[in-house]
């Protein structure tokens, strides 16, 4: 072949060859191009995801910013709750005296509404009969004067709810509430018949008395009723109480010139001792009214300032809270607390039945320890000693709950 045509077939073929590689490049550069512009479906649908999650998200916000908004709405335009009746930490029983196995108990608590400062009371009264038999009888609650009458089926349940109390008013911190009932029955058991379920109590609410040491005991000077006063575990209680008042006392005077005496089956507990203490076998005791009748004729006599004062029917907390600050409180509990009293003997004076308990002791409480749940007694027929709380309280209540302070 010629040289120059060969030469010049060959420059077409290197043009023929640049041009197609440009179509291929300026293809190319389309395609790049058109995906820069218009996204792939991957492309599409993920960033499709990511709007709508940034969607949700700005829904959820928004969603959440309404709610708050319909809530402060709410509460601005619906009236404000009734405030929830909570218990504080006072409540208790009150027993009836043991006089059969049946009695009358009163359940009752102190509550009051949050944010209030009134106190209010609920007392639910029961009939705790046994076994025993009663005809049907009618009887009354009441609480500071205000009565709620009730009737008893004489096919009862052992143990049933006779009445229901809520006060309508409150009362302050510090309120003297008297809580009674009677239930007129006809009990026959062991010869003994009785007409009459009784119970009377004092609550005195008080915080005070969250705030007592969980222990206390009173350091005072033990002494014995024997031998010249055997059954005068009354009036050596009060001299024991009186020493630690620093009076200058002694047990023998205290019972021969300031106790009032009258004569056995023919006296109340209540006016006088039943019998004269010297005598070891003919003499049942007083109950508080003639203690502290000794009490306030003494104290007048030795010019001194004190004053005693009934606290029969408190809650056993009171008690202790006496105790707390420093004054013994003369209680009516039992010899054996191992042994539940019963009666033994039973006189008519004045045309009232009068109970004679059996194991019937009168002793100074000196001592409380809410963490071993114990007391300590001082006992004038015998030593000083700690016991079970509950025991104590249960014997206490069994025996009337009677008891006096002298400050």
């Amino acid at each position: 072949m010629n040289p120059k045509l060969k030469k010049y077939l060959s420059c077409i073929i290197l043009i023929l060859l640049c041009l197609i590689g440009a179509t291929v490049l300026y293809v190319s550069a389309s395609g790049v191009w058109q995906k820069s512009e218009e996204p792939s479906e991957t492309e599409t649908d993920s960033s499709a995801d990511t709007e709508t999650n940034a969607s949700d998200t700005q829904v959820s916000t928004d969603s959440s910013t309404e709610g708050q908004s319909e809530t402060e709405t709410d509460s601005s335009t619906q009236p404000e709750e009734i405030p929830a009746v909570v218990t504080i930490d006072m409540q208790g029983t009150i027993l009836s005296e043991y006089l059969s196995s049946s009695s009358l108990r009163a359940e009752w608590a102190i509550i009051k509404n949050e944010g209030e400062g009134n106190l209010y009371l609920s007392v639910e009264l029961y009939l705790d009969k046994g076994e025993n038999v009663l005809n049907a009888g009618e009887g009354v609650l009441t609480v500071n004067g205000e009565e709620t009458k009730f009737n008893v089926q004489s096919n009862s349940d052992n143990t049933c709810l006779l009445a229901t109390y809520t006060s309508s008013v409150g009362f302050s911190e510090g309120d003297s509430i008297d809580i009674s009932a009677r239930l007129n029955v006809n009990i026959n058991e062991n010869g003994v018949t009785l007409s009459e379920l009784s119970l009377n109590g004092t609550i005195v609410p008080s915080e005070q008395y969250k705030e007592m040491a969980s222990s206390y005991l009173i350091s005072i000077e033990h002494i014995s009723q024997y031998p010249e006063l055997p059954s005068g575990d009354e009036i050596t209680s009060l001299a024991m109480v009186l020493a630690y008042l620093n009076y200058d006392v002694d047990k023998c005077d205290l019972c021969d010139l300031y106790l009032k005496k009258g004569p056995v089956g023919f006296t109340d507990f209540n006016e006088a001792n039943v019998g004269n203490p010297r005598n070891a076998y003919n003499s049942y005791g007083c109950l508080p009214p003639v203690l502290i009748d000794s009490a306030t004729k003494f104290i007048s006599v030795n010019g001194g300032q004190n004053k005693a004062y009934d606290y029969s029917g408190k809650n056993p907390e009171a008690l202790y809270y006496e105790v707390s600050k420093g004054n013994p409180i003369i209680v009516w509990a039992c010899e054996n607390f191992d042994i539940t009293p019963s009666i033994s003997r039973i006189w008519v004076v004045d045309g009232k039945q009068l109970y004679l308990k059996s194991n019937m002791a009168c002793m100074v409480l000196v001592g409380y320890d809410f963490e071993k749940n114990t007391v300590t007694l001082s006992n004038p027929a015998g030593t000083i000693f700690e016991i079970d709380m509950d025991l104590f309280e249960q014997r206490y209540r069994e025996m009337g709950s009677y008891s006096i302070a002298v400050k």
